[in-house]
């Protein structure tokens, strides 16, 4: 059954409308009323409607932009809109935000009822398994898809791109001549290993149907593949990539991946690189598994791009390649006990016999690739132990006891370090959002996407801060305007009229309503009292 909210500003509409959808019980069951779009989108959202069947022209915010809000928290939303105002332009906006249908006041139940019939159409399709899957899975076991699969798990390992590997993806099928590529990393939020193999294979075959379906009506091309412990996404195109679009259309993704399989998945985005023969996939592949890093912080079942973490910047240490930088790669990016487990196997071979003369060696060369992975060298050597003293120490062990906790100690610190710098980079760009609006909220037409515009972030990361924090741009806004109405209620004798323009409503109506939500009283009652 499919959850519904009405939102007009006619009691009789809502009325109307609740009565006339109980004759489609079977499918559909109301789960929340509102009178207005400001109401539905602060008590809206927490019921996760499947249906949203919304008045256009309504007090406060009309049904355009409740539309486009909502569809940022639930991006399955299906919405049906419903209007007495006969206008083109509103139809226009209408189909460029995929609403289902459009119909006129009075409603009938007739054309409700059809209505209704493609709203269960769009959502049963969102929810069935599709039939497509037995296609890709016979695809999946070809050897040319698995072909290609080995050849991109590789491309993003090599730093130089030999040129008769070049002439490999061109044969094997694999086009990446595109002026504009970002790479993805898109994995479990869940421990791989409470994955089952089955499990596993029903996401790779839902997520490579998901993506075909959102990108293959658009100008953007996509390469999947399975790259061991996540999946790895080209996103590639001769025009510039609109970060926000990319955005809707992979939130859409994991919504199905999340319905249809059950489980939750994060996406990490790269930055956008330009220019195909000076390009690293492999950088690029790094920077996207960096990017998920930050689901520790801020949450899971998300979507984050590089460019939105990457203006914290912290100074890393330098190391050649070496054999140690599977090390380096599992500390930095990895799971810590699988880092661990591959360090111990290391000490194991080194503090053998045989190893006498290079033993101090391959420990330098240890310790400068655990360095190497520590994302702030700075803090480290303030909060732990300067270089110097680590060097020290190392030389001053006398057990192999002693050797495997001072390199036991060093990562977790490390490890310490790193979930501590994430978390002050996300920290960091909650009081600039925060501070933004503060300094703001005088400006009546102020929105999410001038905030995010104006700091360099995504839209979708400012809300997934503010989500962090248990609070979203309405919700944030409205409580700092209030307060500051309720000082100058108190503290003046400015009309309500003024006291309404000063915190940012040129609608004295709508700063009434908003105020009466937050407090439960009148802004006359509460100056009274």
């Amino acid at each position: 059954m499919y959850k519904v909210i009405i939102v007009d500003d006619e009691s009789a509409v809502r009325e109307r409308l609740f009565k006339q959808l109980l004759n489609f019980s079977d499918d559909f069951e109301v789960v929340g009323q509102f009178e207005n779009g400001f109401d539905a989108l602060i008590g809206g959202t927490q019921f996760s409607p499947d249906l949203l069947i919304t008045d256009i022209k309504m007090p406060y915010i009309d049904g355009i932009e409740l539309i486009k809000r909502m569809k940022q928290e639930l991006p399955l939303l299906q919405t049906i809109i419903i209007s007495g105002f006969d206008s083109f332009d509103y139809a226009k906006q209408a189909i460029s935000l995929g609403v289902i249908g459009y119909i006129s006041k009075p409603i009938t139940l007739g054309e409700l009822e059809e209505t209704l019939k493609k709203a269960k159409i769009e959502l049963d399709k969102k929810n069935s398994v599709d039939n497509d899957i037995e296609d890709l899975k016979k695809r999946a076991s070809s050897g040319l898809k698995l072909m290609q699969n080995s050849d991109l798990s590789k491309l993003i390992t090599l730093k130089d791109i030999p040129d008769n590997f070049k002439e490999k993806l061109i044969a094997d099928g694999i086009n990446l001549d595109y002026k504009y590529t970002i790479l993805a990393a898109i994995d479990f939020d869940d421990q791989i290993t409470q994955i089952s193999y089955d499990k596993m294979e029903l996401v790779n075959f839902h997520l490579e149907k998901y993506i075909q379906d959102e990108f293959s009506e658009s100008e953007i091309s996509t390469v999947l593949f399975d790259n061991s412990s996540e999946f790895g996404l080209f996103i590639l195109s001769k025009s510039q990539i609109e970060k926000e679009a990319l955005q809707e259309r992979l939130g859409r993704v994991l919504a199905k991946i999340k319905r249809a399989c059950k489980v939750e998945m994060s996406i990490g985005l790269s930055e956008t690189k330009e220019d195909t023969e000076h390009k690293s996939y492999r950088e690029l592949y790094r920077h996207a598994l960096r990017t998920l890093e930050y689901r520790t912080v801020i949450g899971s079942n998300i979507i984050i791009f590089f460019g939105d973490i990457s203006k914290n910047k912290t100074t890393t240490g330098k190391v050649d390649e070496n054999e140690f930088k599977n090390i380096t790669y599992e500390v930095l990016y990895g799971d810590l006990q699988t880092a661990k487990d591959r360090i111990n196997k290391l000490l194991n071979t080194i503090t053998a016999d045989n190893f006498k003369e290079t033993y101090l060696f391959i420990l330098n060369n240890l310790i400068d690739s655990l360095l190497k992975a520590c994302v702030s060298l700075q803090s480290l050597f303030q909060e732990y132990m300067t270089y110097e003293a680590i060097v020290e120490n190392s030389y001053k062990i006398k057990s192999n006891e002693q050797l495997y906790a001072f390199i036991d100690d060093l990562v977790n610190n490390i490890d310490r370090i790193n979930k501590n710098s994430r978390q002050s980079g996300v920290d960091s760009s909650y009081r600039q959002i925060i501070n933004f609006i503060n300094n703001n909220y005088a400006n009546s037409l102020l929105s999410l996407e001038d905030v995010a515009k104006e700091l360099g972030y995504s839209v979708s990361y400012v809300s997934l801060i503010l989500k962090r924090n248990n609070t979203t741009f309405t919700k944030y806004l409205t409580d700092v305007r209030m307060e500051k109405a309720k000082a100058l209620l108190l503290d003046t004798d400015m009309k309500l009229l003024s006291i309404a323009n000063e915190v940012g409503y040129d609608d004295p109506y709508y700063f009434s309503h908003c105020f009466k939500k937050n407090t439960g009283i009148s802004p006359q009652e509460y100056r009274k009292k």
